[in-house]
C-alpha cells in the first residue's frame, strides 16, 4: 500500500506548507491514481493524537478520563478526542463515509447509493502517525491510507464513476460515527467535493 506521504513527500505539497500545521492526511488508492486530501486538525485535538502514539499509557487514560467528566467539549469534540485516542480496529468502526451526488448520471446515482458507510467495513483502511520528529521538521499529522483497489465492491463502483467524472458532481464527507449517548449529534469532520474532473489533465502528484 502507498503510504507515509504526510512525511517523506508532504514538502511536494501545498506549497512545502502542508505540515506547517497539525494535519489530517487522506489518501484514497484508486485503481488509476491516488487522491490525496488534507485538514488542518484543531490544536484542541492535538494532545489527544500524541497521547495515542506516546510510548507510555499513563496520559492517553488520564485523558479518557478526562472525556467522560468533561462537559465544556461539544458531542462532536468528544467523537472526535475519541477517535484520535483509539486503536485502528477501534477508528474502522469509526469512521464514516457520506457520499452524495449532487449533480450525475442515474447510473451513478444508483451505484454510488447515498447511504453513510462505515469506511473500514468495505476497504482495508491504514493508519500512520508522525510527530516532529519523524521528519526532523514539520507539525503531527495523521494520515488515513485507504485501499480502494483492494476492494471488488470499491473497484465495481469506482469503474463507473471513473467513465462520468467530466459529468458529474460529487460531495464526500467524514463522520465519526457516535458510539455513546455524549458524542450525538454527529458532526461533520471533513469533506469536499468533485466537481467536472478531467481525468487526462488532472495534475500529476508532485515529483
Amino acid at each position: 500500500m502507498l503510504h507515509g506521504y504526510g512525511c517523506s513527500r508532504n514538502k511536494l505539497l501545498f506549497g512545502g506548507k502542508l505540515r506547517e500545521k497539525p494535519t489530517f492526511i487522506v489518501n484514497f488508492r484508486l485503481p488509476w491514481g491516488i487522491l490525496v486530501m488534507y485538514y488542518e486538525i484543531p490544536q484542541l485535538f492535538v494532545p489527544y493524537l500524541i497521547a495515542r502514539y506516546s510510548e507510555t499509557s499513563e496520559k492517553k487514560e488520564e485523558l479518557m478520563k478526562i472525556l467522560s467528566n468533561n462537559n465544556n467539549l461539544s458531542s462532536s469534540d468528544k467523537a472526535i478526542a475519541r477517535f484520535l485516542l483509539a486503536d485502528d480496529d477501534t477508528r474502522n468502526k469509526t469512521l464514516k463515509l457520506v457520499p452524495v451526488v449532487v449533480d450525475g448520471p442515474w447510473i451513478v446515482r444508483q451505484v454510488v447509493g447515498g447511504k453513510p458507510a462505515i469506511v473500514g467495513n468495505k476497504i482495508p483502511v491504514q493508519y500512520v502517525y508522525g510527530g516532529p520528529e519523524s521528519c526532523g521538521d514539520g507539525r503531527e499529522y495523521l494520515e488515513a491510507d485507504m485501499d480502494v483497489v483492494s476492494s471488488v465492491a470499491g473497484r465495481g463502483i469506482l469503474n463507473v464513476v471513473q467513465k462520468h467524472t467530466e459529468n458529474l458532481t460529487l460531495d464526500l464527507g467524514f463522520v465519526v460515527e457516535a458510539k455513546n449517548d455524549d458524542e450525538l449529534p454527529e458532526q461533520m469532520l471533513g469533506s469536499f467535493r468533485f466537481h467536472g474532473i478531467k481525468q487526462s489533465t488532472a495534475a500529476p502528484y508532485p515529483s
